[in-house]
């Protein structure tokens, strides 16, 4: 896509920090509550596919951050898919509530190459627990970027885990489900947590009480442009084609000079998910997937 051109990073291009891959036959029952209900169904969601779709629109490569309404907590396609699709992708496995040992999880996934970790809390709140400020402290010792999902009331919690850990940066999904440029108090009183990085999704964009200029200059205007980072929520978000969800942060952001461009498209997703961990020409640490 020509609209990319000039924007670079540590790993040659743009990256999408918010993907996801499913393997069908091997799905669970939802455990969200999502409404968007076995969206894989609708559109092909395969390591293979997702990773053509992301290429074809310019985009380097991405997170690929686990399917939970698929896969629950079994986080072994993501960890294969990232290994699979080479060195312009990671893996971001994800932890829950109901997860069975969650720390041993996430050593076995550092152990294999992720390089992020998903503190899943939805519908079931539970980052308030001292476990998650564990988990939190793991991930910043093994590299592992931490990565809360939750929604607007929990995100006193997610300051909490800021303040606990303040040295150690933490990615929020999707703004924490907070309706930019309307009642965004939240937002504010997260921004003063100099670890906490915003996602800026899709679901963002559609969601906001402002267009998406505006809703990416009020971001900056509380996080600068370090702290904020793209991912398209592709292929749970498929209404549209992947591409024009490209195009739609492209726009946003078009007004804005390159540097802060380059932060939200690639520069702060290196630096979270990438830039630590070198992967191998055969994938990642260890080869086995059932060690």
């Amino acid at each position: 896509m020509d609209v990319l051109e000039g924007v670079g990073s540590a790993v040659g291009g743009v990256l999408d920090a918010h993907l996801h891959v499913v393997d069908v036959a091997a799905c669970v029952e939802d455990l969200t509550g999502n409404p968007n209900v076995r969206w894989w169904e609708q559109v092909d969601s395969s390591p293979a596919a997702v990773a053509e779709r992301v290429r074809d629109a310019g985009v380097s490569g991405g997170v690929l951050v686990q399917a939970v309404g698929a896969h629950g907590f079994d986080n072994s396609l993501v960890v294969e898919a990232a290994r699979t699709l080479g060195d312009d992708w990671r893996a971001m496995v994800a932890v829950g509530q109901s997860t069975e040992d969650p720390m041993s999880l996430l050593d076995w996934a550092s152990a294999h190459g992720a390089s992020g970790l998903r503190l899943f809390s939805i519908p079931d709140p539970w980052l308030h627990d001292d476990f998650a400020v564990e988990l939190v402290h793991r991930c910043r010792d093994l590299e592992v970027g931490p990565n809360v999902c939750c929604l607007p009331e929990e995100l006193q919690a997610v300051a909490r885990l800021a303040a606990a850990v303040p040295d150690c940066e933490i990615a929020v999904d999707h703004c924490g489900f907070v309706a930019v440029g309307e009642d965004d108090q939240a937002l504010v009183d997260l921004a003063q947590y100099e670890n906490l990085v915003v996602k800026i999704s899709t679901g963002v964009f559609d969601g906001a009480a402002v267009a998406p200029r505006s809703v990416i200059s009020r971001l900056l205007d509380l996080f600068g442009a370090d702290r904020i980072v793209w991912g398209s929520d592709h292929p749970q978000v498929h209404d549209r084609a992947y591409a024009d969800l490209v195009a739609l942060a492209v726009d946003a952001i078009s007004d804005l000079d390159a540097t802060t461009q380059e932060a939200i498209l690639s520069r702060t997703a290196s630096r979270l998910w990438f830039d630590h961990l070198a992967v191998s020409g055969d994938g990642a640490p260890g080869s086995n997937l059932n060690e």
